[in-house]
Parts: C-alpha cells; sequence; structure tokens
C-alpha cells in the first residue's frame, strides 16, 4: 500500500526534557487492550451531549523546539471500539488528535501526525515516524474499551521499561487530566508496538472507555474532546517545562 506522508507543522529545533512531576508506581492492566475493541450485547449508541466543559488553566510554558508525534489511533478499514458509542473510536482518536496538534503547534512544537484523515496506518509505520523524525515525544491518542462496563476514566500507558523521559511525560500527563477534572487511572506498562517500537520518548492516552455509559457520552461531545487535548497539551507543556 502507499504511505501517506505525516504532516509536518512548525521549525525544529532540539529540546531536553526535565523532571519535577509527581511520579506513581508503573503497573500493567491485563485484560485492557487498546487495539481489540468489545462490543457489549445490547449495546445502543448515545447521541452527543450539547454543552462543552470549561477548559482547563493553561499554565505551562513554550514548547518552542519540540518536535512532538501526535497519533490518531486506527483509522481506514480498522474502526477501533465503538460500544455505546455513537462513533467509532478512530473518529474520536482523530479529533481529540487534531486539536492536540494545533495546541502544540500554537505553543511553539514542531508537530508530525501519523494521520490526519480516515485512512489506516500500520503500527510500525506509526512507530517509525518516531525515529525518522527524531521526536522529543510520542503521543498515541485512543479510546478505551472493556468486557466490564463499570470501569470508566483516562489511563496513561508507557512501555514495561520505559526511559526517564516517557515516565515523565506520562506522570505530568496523568496530573494535568486530574486538575482538569478528568478522571484518571494513573500510568501503567504496557508492550504495545506504539511504545516498545522506536527509541524515542513515547505516551498512550486511553481517553476514557467506549464500553461505559458515561464516558461514551462524554468522548462524543466535541467540547470534551478539546478539555481532553486541552489537558494532555497542559501535561506535555508541563513535562517540557519540568
Amino acid at each position: 500500500m502507499t504511505r501517506k506522508p505525516p504532516l509536518i507543522l512548525g521549525i525544529v529545533v532540539a529540546i531536553v526534557a526535565g523532571a519535577g512531576c509527581q511520579q506513581q508506581q508503573t503497573t500493567k492492566i491485563a485484560d485492557l487492550d487498546p487495539y481489540v475493541g468489545h462490543y457489549p450485547s445490547g449495546a445502543r449508541p448515545l447521541p452527543p451531549k450539547q454543552q462543552p466543559p470549561p477548559p482547563p488553566k493553561q499554565t505551562g510554558g513554550s514548547l518552542k523546539g519540540a518536535t512532538i508525534v501526535v497519533d490518531a489511533g486506527h483509522g481506514g478499514h480498522d474502526p477501533g471500539a465503538r460500544g455505546l458509542s455513537a462513533t467509532a473510536e478512530k473518529q474520536i482518536n482523530l479529533n481529540i488528535a487534531m486539536d492536540l496538534a494545533r495546541l502544540l503547534q500554537s505553543r511553539g512544537a514542531k508537530v508530525v501526525t501519523t494521520r490526519n484523515g480516515d485512512h489506516f496506518v500500520e503500527l510500525d509505520d506509526r512507530a517509525a515516524t518516531a525515529d525518522s523524525t527524531h521526536a522529543d515525544l510520542f503521543v498515541s491518542i485512543h479510546a478505551d474499551s472493556s468486557k466490564k462496563s463499570g470501569i470508566s476514566g483516562t489511563t496513561v500507558y508507557i512501555s514495561r521499561t520505559p526511559s526517564a523521559q516517557s515516565s515523565h511525560a506520562a506522570q505530568c500527563i496523568a496530573s494535568a487530566l486530574e486538575r482538569a477534572g478528568i478522571e484518571c487511572r494513573g500510568v501503567h506498562g504496557a508492550g504495545y508496538r506504539v511504545l516498545v517500537g522506536h527509541s524515542r520518548p513515547a505516551v498512550l492516552v486511553e481517553c476514557g472507555f467506549l464500553t461505559n455509559r458515561a464516558d461514551a457520552q462524554r468522548l462524543n461531545n466535541s467540547g470534551f474532546q478539546s478539555k481532553m487535548a486541552e489537558a494532555i497539551a497542559e501535561g506535555i507543556a508541563q513535562h517540557f517545562s519540568g
């Protein structure tokens, strides 16, 4: 298949990540997998809410000089999860990722996206983008699913043997989500290809569970999608200003 070139925004300059966000224990959640969707029987799509939540307060500094890859999970013939959602995961991921890319660019970052439309990108190609761009951070955006409909909240993943930069970025994003009033299940280790298939710092953010009624309702709301992107951007800014 023909690979589409990544969208590149901004100006390239090197940057070194700092430290200073609160540390948490890294664990594995065995029954969760962002690349497998569970569809509960009798699931009914939910319409999006119209009233957007307020955005989090912006406190992080400039990202000038940082190269950040924003990866919208799934796409094309791979819809991802749906569960109780009126919209497939691939579109929710893309909406949040595009908002995030714009926010990071507005802070001065050079932003590279693995996809900016509804097309499929192989996991190895996504991972290769991190190395080919010498990314200071690779951020993959997903929405989660589970056989247990009561599970809710966001989760931040890093590899099981993460770099110091990966761990620091994950902790900063988790803290920013909590400050924004978004439920966060913490930071966990996983062997996902986009986390371990390259040499650059990387995090994967599961933005909520599409198999949970309240999470699905929120994730179908464009205002909440923007709030999610703003919180992730704030965490990334905190990571680089560390």
